[in-house]
């Protein structure tokens, strides 16, 4: 009965919580379908006809064309470098454990404490005084290293789970670390890269202070800080449009997270096992 009654517990805890993700999400997805004075007039209520247009003219008026193709380019290639670089590191520590491959770990995890909010200023310092001052490449850079300590934390826990007789095996066949890297490691760490691709991926999307601060011009500029500028400026009354340009910086990490769910729950669960 003890049993019964605890799993019915968080089985209304777990409904809650995904309640509290989910209706938020669905009443701005309903609003961005509405007529500005239906808005005012009834935000509960369903609306009478699908305003579609509200998402072609929030599109227009934020120049949502040209800032998605900004957010496009430093995203994926900023977690392109991140992933490549980490599972490199992540590797590197899982097949040579030694005092220095323990001090890089606790540099990872003491990595991950600091905030951009307390060294935003020398990042925008040291990226002008390398000419990277208000460059996409400047701030791919600055979220490549950000994100590496979390990334390569992660990765090396699938990497040491890994068992060595199947290294061995390879070496046997003549393979060398990268062929061992590339053939045997990574494929079984599909799970770990997903995962770390994933949250990742949302993590520099969804970034607004180092966008705002590093990139001045504003046809340079994410998504999401053009969102914030858009909302705050030409849309400041229009809620409905205001709500249809969230839900439009909203889809790409809605279908990345819809592509990799698989192998995150596999991740998790492997997760799970393991502890």
């Amino acid at each position: 009965m003890k049993k019964v009654g605890s799993k019915t517990v968080l089985c209304i805890a777990a409904l809650l919580l995904f309640l509290t993700t989910l209706v938020p999400m669905i009443w701005v997805m309903i609003s961005s379908l509405k007529t500005k004075k239906e808005m005012i007039r009834s935000p509960w209520n369903l609306p009478e006809k699908l305003q579609w247009s509200n998402y072609a003219e929030a599109w227009e008026r934020g120049n949502f064309g040209q800032l998605a193709k900004n957010s496009i380019v430093i995203t994926v290639t900023a977690v392109f470098l991140m992933l490549v670089l980490s599972a490199m590191i992540a590797f590197a520590l899982s097949r040579y454990r030694g005092r220095l491959g323990k001090a890089v770990l606790m540099y990872l995890l003491i990595g991950q404490t600091i905030s951009a909010a307390m060294i935003i200023f020398p990042i925008v310092i040291l990226l002008r005084s390398l000419g990277l001052g208000g460059s996409h490449l400047g701030l791919i850079l600055t979220y490549a290293a950000g994100g590496l300590p979390f990334a390569a934390f992660v990765m090396q826990g699938f990497f040491a789970g890994i068992p060595k007789e199947l290294y061995e095996s390879g070496e046997m066949d003549g393979a060398g670390e990268f062929t061992l890297f590339v053939r045997i490691a990574l494929p079984l760490a599909k799970p770990a890269v997903a995962t770390v691709l994933l949250y990742q991926f949302m993590w520099v999307w969804n970034e607004f202070v180092l966008a705002f601060t590093v990139i001045d011009k504003v046809e340079n500029r994410t998504i999401i800080v053009g969102l914030y500028s858009v909302v705050n400026g030409q849309l400041q009354t229009n809620y409905v449009l205001a709500f249809a340009g969230a839900m439009i910086v909203s889809v790409p990490i809605i279908v990345v997270y819809l592509c990799f769910q698989k192998y995150l729950i596999q991740g998790l669960i492997t997760g799970a096992v393991k502890g």
